[in-house]
């Protein structure tokens, strides 16, 4: 509270609170995965940038106009970081596309599935309790209620909505992602979705981890329909083949092919 969020700076609010912690234990895991959903709004973009998986990678801001740079939930402005989620319908509500929009969805993978992240948590309360978060975590207990309490006060930062004019509120979750990323062993961040009311799990990950050890290894494009009520996502194409590029994951090519009308029947709906 005694922060001016529009004014103050990640670091010092990042300082601030890396003091009132010191000495605060939490559970990391070793975790592995079979599979993280991106998507991204292409309705604007020209096809020629939609030949190779970099175009449904995290987004390089060295290479984005500053004017759009944004905070987001982890991440500070025109700082890469990979957002991704273990649920298509929660990726989608994040996404929030408009109707008619066009999106890609890719699908990440490990390279070697053996691999496996250090994570931490952001939210573990409720990704025990949750049935669609097949959660290490579900038989852990803080052993005093100074952890205990310190984790509530940081989940409270990463389930709170956040309005779009807003977004300088962000500043205080992406401090505690700082701290809880600060080991260089710690790779990924799990939090519950806020888009999906909590149901499903979100996963931060630093960008040398999705480059060193992901691909993107199948690729989909919807139209989109929405109203008030749900969105529904119409196959257009899908990639045909990924001719993957061992040197550089990020520029694998994509072959694209277009939906059959059979298939433009196999659509997805997701309520809001």
């Amino acid at each position: 509270a005694q922060f001016d969020l529009k004014k103050e700076s990640i670091e010092k609010i990042e300082q601030f609170f890396s003091e009132k912690i010191l000495g605060h234990t939490r559970p990391t895991t070793d975790n592995n995965f079979e599979g993280l959903f991106r998507a991204r709004i292409i309705t604007k973009i020209n096809e020629e940038e939609l030949l190779q998986t970099k175009c449904i990678w995290y987004p390089n801001w060295a290479e984005i106009d500053e004017k759009y740079h944004q905070f987001n939930r982890c991440s500070d402005k025109g700082q890469n970081f990979f957002y991704g989620s273990n649920y298509l319908g929660a990726t989608i509500k994040e996404l929030n596309p408009s109707d008619d929009d066009l999106i890609i969805v890719g699908i990440f993978s490990l390279l070697n599935p053996e691999i496996k992240l250090t994570s931490q948590y952001a939210g573990i309360e409720t990704l025990k309790k949750n049935p669609n978060y097949n959660s290490l975590l579900e038989n852990f207990e803080f052993e005093n209620s100074s952890d205990k309490e310190i984790e509530e006060f940081i989940a409270s930062k990463f389930q709170k909505k956040i309005a779009k004019n807003e977004s300088y509120k962000y500043k205080l979750s992406i401090a505690f992602s700082n701290i809880l990323l600060k080991n260089d062993k710690i790779s990924c961040l799990v939090y519950p979705s806020v888009a999906s009311n909590l149901e499903y799990a979100n996963y931060g990950i630093k960008p040398n981890y999705i480059d060193s050890y992901f691909a993107c290894k199948s690729i989909y494009m919807y139209k989109v329909e929405k109203n008030e009520n749900e969105i529904t996502l119409i196959p257009e194409k899908y990639a045909d083949r990924i001719i993957f590029d061992k040197n550089n994951p990020k520029n694998s090519t994509i072959e694209w092919k277009l939906n059959s009308e059979e298939d433009k029947l196999l659509i997805k709906k997701y309520a809001l």
